[in-house]
């Protein structure tokens, strides 16, 4: 059996202006750019590290990616407005300190959706809204959490 370093599953987020989420996300949120890839005028893709470890992706979501899902996804179907925040999913964040992790991104300006709370699962964390909506919540592991 071969074993990869590598997490098993790393979120790919699409935002407008890949440029401005990238600054905000290492400000904000202690992310930090691993690698960007030059996609051409304003798009770009670029592997972040969380603070607490583990990797993000995020890319620009333009005509160019719309029109590459059109071609290759038959039922595609774009809304007449963008709901924020978007209700779809949230990434969570293992940090070493979620209190300090909280207090910082508040700093800096994040939406917080909750302070951190200790969760009956085991976690002590908080929730928070980037930019362009989508959810996130920071957790430090306090007890006996379940292992998937």
């Amino acid at each position: 059996m071969v074993r990869h370093a590598r997490q098993k599953v790393v979120p790919h987020l699409s935002y407008e202006d890949p440029f401005t989420a990238l600054a905000w996300l290492c400000r904000v949120f202690g992310f930090t750019e691993a690698k960007r890839f030059d996609r051409g005028g304003d798009n770009l893709t670029a592997r972040l590290r969380g603070p607490g470890g583990g990797v993000v992706m995020i890319s620009g979501s333009g005509d160019d990616f719309r029109a590459w899902m059109r071609e290759r996804a038959p039922l595609f179907e774009e809304a007449a407005g963008r709901s924020w925040p978007l209700l779809t999913h949230t990434i969570t964040v293992f940090v070493d300190d979620v209190d300090a992790h909280f207090e910082h991104a508040e700093r800096e300006g994040a939406a917080v959706l909750s302070a951190p709370t200790d969760q009956p699962w085991g976690v002590r964390s908080y929730a928070a809204l980037d930019p362009a909506g989508h959810q996130w919540e920071f957790a430090t592991v306090t007890g006996n959490s379940p292992q998937a």
